[in-house]
């Protein structure tokens, strides 16, 4: 390994999800370091210490070493971060700087906690994940999935394959039951993140981008994908406030290119914005909520 030259603080703080457990954070990173002789360092950080590890840094300094792995998850209720390096892995031995390589996308998601009901068909909901599809429907505690869009549910593995066989954005029928009765339910099917963030050596330093400043990230959510893109991108935005948005769209040099006023935010926002008469290079998506900017790098490859 060389001289590295760090180039950027990063703090995580992500979300989980699970169909099938209690929406519990986690947030560990796993380090391992090798010289010549075999393993030299091993830890394991887990959640503040987790979220506030500096992996550039980390990476910079025990840049002498033959050997770094770095693994960790950052998980909440909405989304799954990733992360990975290796520098066994690493082609570009020339490069200066630790940079990271983001992907991610989105998957359908209900949004219910919930266990296969004993001694009969259905799911048992036991929790209801907030602003989520199954909360903005009003979905309660006390229900018992039985069909997702007329399929008949069984268990919690039927129902987790229905939800994600279905697409985000698309209306489908519950039919729920209770000790009183039985009825039927329209659901707008949501979505959760997955996201996978890979460092790695790069040859010119990178320009940083503060992302979710105010640290609130359990309840502040900005995605888009696909990412990169040949020109649509989806942008989904999650907020425990629904004051007004503003959404801006720049190039990396600054320059504006679209702005766009939001007033009549629910804490829930998809929207889809083209960048087809653009060139091809990194674009910033933004959006601002009262004092707070939030934002995103999106990757156009036509």
């Amino acid at each position: 390994m060389r001289k590295m030259i760090l180039c950027t603080l990063v703090v995580f703080g992500f979300m989980n999800f699970s169909f099938g457990q209690a929406s519990v954070n986690v947030e560990r990173i796993s380090v391992q370091a090798y010289d010549t002789n075999g393993q030299v360092e091993q830890f394991q950080l887990k959640g503040n210490e987790a979220l506030s590890f500096d992996i550039p840094a980390y990476i910079t300094e025990n840049d002498h070493l033959q050997r770094i792995v770095i693994n960790g998850s950052i998980r909440n209720a909405l989304t799954t971060t990733t992360i990975k390096f290796d520098s066994n892995n690493e082609q570009n031995e020339d490069g200066n700087y630790v940079c990271k390589e983001e992907t991610s996308k989105l998957t359908p998601f209900l949004g219910v906690w919930g266990t296969s009901a004993g001694g009969s068909k259905g799911v048992d909901v036991r929790r209801i994940i907030p602003k989520t599809a199954a909360s903005i429907a009003g979905m309660t505690a006390i229900d018992n999935i039985t069909e997702f869009d007329g399929m008949v549910i069984n268990n919690f593995p039927e129902l987790k394959k229905a939800v994600l066989s279905s697409k985000i954005g698309e209306r489908v029928t519950l039919t729920l039951a209770n000790e009183s009765n039985q009825y039927s339910k329209e659901v707008v099917v949501g979505s959760r993140g997955l996201k996978t963030i890979n460092y790695k050596y790069c040859e010119e330093k990178p320009i940083e981008i503060v992302e979710d400043r105010n640290g609130s990230l359990e309840e502040v959510y900005l995605d888009s994908y696909p990412n990169p893109t040949n020109a649509l991108s989806h942008i989904n935005f999650r907020s425990a406030s629904d004051e007004a948005l503003t959404f801006s769209v720049t190039d990396i040099a600054g320059k504006l290119i679209h702005k766009q006023v939001i007033t009549n935010f629910d804490g829930d926002l998809r929207l889809d914005y083209n960048l087809d008469n653009q060139i091809d290079g990194t674009y910033i998506f933004s959006i601002q909520q009262g004092k707070e900017i939030y934002n995103r790098k999106v990757q156009l490859a036509k």
